[in-house]
């Protein structure tokens, strides 16, 4: 068994009154090893319009939401001001999930952009050094497809970025894994389907398409939309407030209502490409075209044929970052439908806590910022555990048959720190959770095969997940 030579980073000092679900008025920074300072004010954000668009959105709030709809006031009083009860116990929202509502309706009501070109030039951040040089500028080509050339300083260099069409309204959340995207999720859907319902002339949507990028993604949606869970146990819709959401998931023919549909999609089900197609076997057939069904029972229509025929709709992606650029089949599926949806997608909407291009630039539409360093100082999530060798250099010329010796440390030390969490956890009915990623996937494999003579695991604890270089779940698994 090999031996552990390794050292812990310490947790991060409690900053005096934090609370989750106030705003924040300092934040953490490091000084040296495992030291840190608290600073005053609230940590900048390096996303092009977060932190203008911060400081407005804070007046508007203290000035009690003036220009919202009679429908918005409404809702931000029930969710933010009102006293809540779930399971018995007291319950608030987060700060930062106040902050994405507040600030998705002040961009919609309140500002009224229909466009996003003018929220750029509106609260684009110059972060370049020469201060004489434009923020951004958006680029059109003659062909009508726009370009955003900016300073990125997380790569600390200006490019070129894919900018949305003209009068498609796209924003994207970057909130860290564990803050509760899920929930302002279904605050979207709440406020846009009162909205469209209670409001004369309102350009919102009561129909959703909720996208996951793969079935790990789309089983947690489904578990909270598949049978409208989410909104019957959290405080979302005030008493009185009538509603009917019909959630649609995968495998589901049934025909969708008029309107308050919501769908929950893994993308691939809705690929253009994966409408079925009819090809012609002889001269004849061609000439005759493709014969009808005999059975139409037996003919359910597509979940994309239902959502072409929507009459409004908004899109809600989670795990965004999947979406790269517009040469990805996803965002070309999404295009299609805004395009085909009379007057188009109301509002096509992002939740990322890494939403970056291929490039890992930004998207240079994030209207809220919520990192996971201000979560774990919120003590939200958890401060991540970084496992540091103090005695050797990385190892080299790893290969599948000593990848567990030239790992082992790490592994063991692991193993040994996941067994003080389950014994602490084990009395409050939670079970800690150990992830080990492997740069291959054999190497994966052999570490499985390390695990399985622990004699604290079962093989049924534990699960192998391979991915392909883009990060997705191989099909096999």
């Amino acid at each position: 068994m090999p031996k552990t030579f390794v050292q812990y980073d310490k947790e991060l000092p409690y900053i005096e009154g934090r609370e989750p679900y106030l705003r924040p008025n300092s934040y953490l920074r490091k000084t040296g090893k495992n030291a840190y300072e608290v600073v005053e004010g609230r940590r900048p954000s390096k996303m092009l319009l977060v932190n203008k668009l911060r400081k407005e959105v804070d007046r508007w709030r203290e000035d009690g939401y003036p220009g919202a709809s009679d429908t918005s006031a409404e809702l931000m009083t029930f969710w933010f001001e009102q006293d809540h009860l779930v399971n018995g116990e007291k319950f608030v929202y987060y700060f930062c999930q106040r902050e994405a509502m507040e600030t998705l309706i002040y961009l919609v009501e309140v500002k009224k952009f229909r466009d996003l070109e003018p929220v750029v030039y509106a609260y684009a951040e110059n972060f370049q050094k020469d201060l004489f040089e434009k923020a951004v500028e958006i680029q059109v080509t003659p062909d009508g497809e726009r370009y955003i050339r900016r300073y990125f300083p997380e790569l600390d260099r200006e490019t070129i970025q894919d900018f949305p069409e003209k009068n498609l309204l796209r924003y994207t959340f970057k909130m860290a894994t564990g803050s509760g995207k899920t929930v302002v999720m279904a605050m979207a859907i709440v406020w846009s389907y009162f909205h469209k319902r209670r409001e004369a002339g309102s350009e919102l949507s009561d129909n959703f398409l909720v996208v996951a990028p793969n079935v790990i993604v789309f089983e947690r949606l489904e578990k909270d939309f598949g049978s409208n869970r989410i909104f019957h146990e959290l405080p979302l819709i005030p008493p009185g407030w009538d509603w009917n959401f019909k959630p649609i998931v995968r495998r589901d023919t049934s025909t969708p209502n008029p309107s308050g549909n919501i769908f929950v999609i893994n993308i691939q089900q809705i690929y253009e490409s994966r409408e079925q197609e009819w090809t012609p076997e002889s001269a004849l057939d061609a000439i005759l075209g493709r014969p009808p069904q005999k059975d139409l029972s037996k003919a359910p229509i597509s979940a994309l044929a239902h959502l072409k025929r929507l009459d409004n709709l908004m899109v809600l992606n989670d795990e965004a970052h999947h979406v790269h650029d517009d040469d990805l089949e996803w965002n070309k599926t999404l295009l299609m439908l805004h395009h085909t949806i009379p007057g188009g997608l109301s509002l096509w909407l992002d939740f990322s806590a890494t939403p970056k291009n291929q490039a890992g630039a930004y998207y240079p539409w994030i209207i809220v910022d919520y990192p996971l360093a201000q979560a774990v100082e919120d003590r939200i999530v958890k401060a991540p555990l970084i496992v540091h060798r103090v005695d050797k250099v990385d190892p080299q010329d790893v290969t599948k048959e000593n990848v567990v010796q030239a790992y082992g440390d790490w592994i063991t030390a692991a193993l040994e720190r996941w067994r003080e969490h389950y014994s602490i956890y084990k009395e409050q009915g939670k079970k800690p959770v150990l992830f080990i990623m492997a740069e291959k996937t054999a190497f994966a494999d052999k570490i499985y095969e390390f695990l399985l003579n622990d004699p604290d695991l079962k093989a049924s604890e534990i699960l192998v997940i391979h991915t392909n270089t883009k990060g997705e779940i191989q099909k096999r698994d």
